[in-house]
């Protein structure tokens, strides 16, 4: 599933996300036992915040394309051959390891907690007390005197009084970028009111966090000087002068990122003796929200090739060692379906568990998404899109064995190498990513590789038609997602590899493309209308399945 991230609030929509694979029909033999979840971006739809995005959305979830942003996958599983494996159901080992065939189940992921209505309301509200009662009981007493001896007073202990901040919070900003590149803890602190003594000790934290992330560059920028702060702001920072813009973190990973990630941040800004400091953050909510980074939640630690870089919390080293090596098979896997120019290098955020990797990609429930992949798009001219992200639901995806996890990785990695080309159709964009994935096993029928379209095709449910992005991205979404890959199979079996990825190419652009432009494309690369070549696929899939 991938997932698009702009840089802006209103910027390009959310990719789909990937189902999870339902158990193969080859027999069972495996050796583990249980339900596995269905599957989001890598194998899932691609998203799009207002911030991150790409080819497709594994991120529409991070699963399939989508956008910024995959697809879902269901229960793990192997391929035919493998111990308790199967194709995207019960998890699997690779050929070679004992019981092949087989398929069975992967453990039942914990139970998550139930959400409760009205959260963000409750949120707010809370926070919002907690704030002010915060800044009163911090307060230190204000001298009452008549109003022009205080006027002259305050005039005379803030030199800064008059300070324009559009000029002073960018320099305060680099200074702090500054100081994250240097690990210059009081240069970092400086910039923080320490009059606020709760948030002060919060940036503390935050900076030992950061002093554990590989950065190469980092920077602020305001993106937008209007003050936003409202009246109830104001108030709660009273009687400070308060600015509250919208700011732009750009940062890069030592050896890995050849443009910058987006996030998007709300300081509230007020003013000291000392001048402009960062005084809070939150007090956008709810019209704005705070990009969370995977160092929010705790100190990250790192393992590295010289093109993969996963980015995990202590205590994922297991889980982070084999998406090291699933990400070293799959750029193989990657070359030989797709030519178009890419990084070909990949980052892997691998979040403590679900909850976290909700607030991650700003999406309320992953339980059925596996992985996503997400880009940042800039907000500058053309929109370029930025960053080379996976985010992982290691709820979910730890139980998957080697075959599986290697098939969620290859196709949130095909994500990423096409997500430049922009909104082609959704059917196309987890298409191809899934048939990436599913390349190794082509000596295999489909019947056995896309179990829940053959269990649909034998009950005579099989509408005929190509995958919505809306069916994509729903419950049934595994079906949806086994149709988009059987119809880039039909195009390699008839027209051959080149024309799949001529047809993809067809429909790059900045917006989807209409009825008419979407059917101009079938007829010139594949010289039939889309209609045509949609009962022709069909046939196939009713004679192949």
């Amino acid at each position: 599933m991938e997932t698009m991230d702009p840089s802006e609030p209103h910027g390009q929509p959310l990719q789909p996300e990937r189902p999870s694979p339902a158990p193969p029909a080859w027999e069972a033999g495996g050796d583990q036992t249980g339900e596995g979840p269905p599957a989001w971006a890598t194998r899932g739809a691609p998203t799009d915040r207002g911030t991150m995005g790409g080819g497709g959305v594994l991120g529409t979830p991070l699963g399939f394309p989508g956008e910024p942003a995959g697809g879902v996958r269901g229960t793990p599983g192997g391929f035919p051959g493998e111990p308790a494996g199967g194709v995207r159901g019960t998890p699997g080992g690779f050929p070679g390891e004992s019981g092949w065939p087989g398929w069975s189940p992967p453990p039942v992921p914990p139970a998550r907690r139930p959400r409760r209505g009205g959260w963000v309301v409750a949120v707010v509200v809370a926070l919002a007390a907690v704030l002010v009662a915060g800044v009163l009981a911090l307060r230190p007493a204000v001298r009452v005197e008549p109003p022009r001896q205080q006027a002259a007073a305050q005039g005379a202990a803030t030199p800064a009084a008059a300070a324009d901040p559009r000029a002073e919070v960018p320099k305060l900003l680099a200074k702090r970028a500054k100081a994250v590149l240097r690990g210059d803890r009081a240069a970092f602190l400086a910039t923080v009111d320490r009059r606020r003594a709760a948030y002060y000790r919060s940036q503390a934290a935050l900076f030992a966090r950061m002093r554990t992330v590989p950065f190469s560059a980092v920077d602020y920028q305001v993106t937008d000087q209007q003050n936003w702060a409202t009246a109830t702001v104001r108030r709660r920072y009273a009687p400070d002068r308060v600015y509250l813009p919208h700011l732009q973190l750009r940062y890069r990973f030592k050896g890995q990122d050849a443009s910058p990630v987006l996030g998007h941040l709300y300081y509230t800004f007020v003013l000291t003796r000392s001048g402009w400091r960062i005084g809070g953050q939150g007090d956008a909510r709810p019209a704005w929200r705070d990009d969370v980074q995977i160092w929010d939640a705790g100190p990250v630690r790192t393992r590295r090739t010289d093109r993969t870089l996963v980015v995990h919390h202590p205590g994922s080293e297991t889980l982070a060692g084999r998406l090291l090596e699933a990400a070293e098979r799959a750029y193989g896997e990657v070359a030989a379906t797709w030519t178009g120019r890419w990084e070909r290098k990949v980052v892997i955020l691998v979040p403590h568990d679900q909850e976290e990797a909700e607030r991650l990609v700003d999406m309320r429930d992953l339980s059925l998404i596996v992985a996503l992949s997400s880009s940042s798009v800039d907000s500058g001219p053309g929109g370029r899109v930025l960053g080379n992200r996976m985010v992982v639901n290691s709820t979910v995806l730890a139980p998957y064995r080697n075959l599986e996890l290697q098939n969620v990785v290859t196709h949130e990695m095909t994500h990423v190498a096409t997500r430049t080309l922009g909104d082609v159709p959704l059917f196309l964009v987890e298409g191809f990513a899934e048939y990436t994935a599913l390349r190794p096993l082509r000596r295999y029928p489909p019947s056995l590789t896309r179990p829940a379209l053959a269990e649909r095709v034998l009950a005579g449910r099989f509408d005929g038609r190509l995958p919505s992005a809306r069916e994509l991205r729903g419950r049934d979404g595994q079906v949806a997602y086994d149709e988009a890959s059987t119809f880039c199979l039909w195009v390699v079996e008839g027209y051959g590899e080149g024309k799949l990825r001529a047809l993809y190419r067809a429909f790059a652009g900045p917006r989807p493309p209409t009825a008419d432009e979407l059917d101009r494309g079938f007829r010139e690369v594949l010289g039939v209308s889309k209609r045509t070549a949609e009962a022709r696929w069909a046939a196939w899939v009713r004679a192949r399945l």
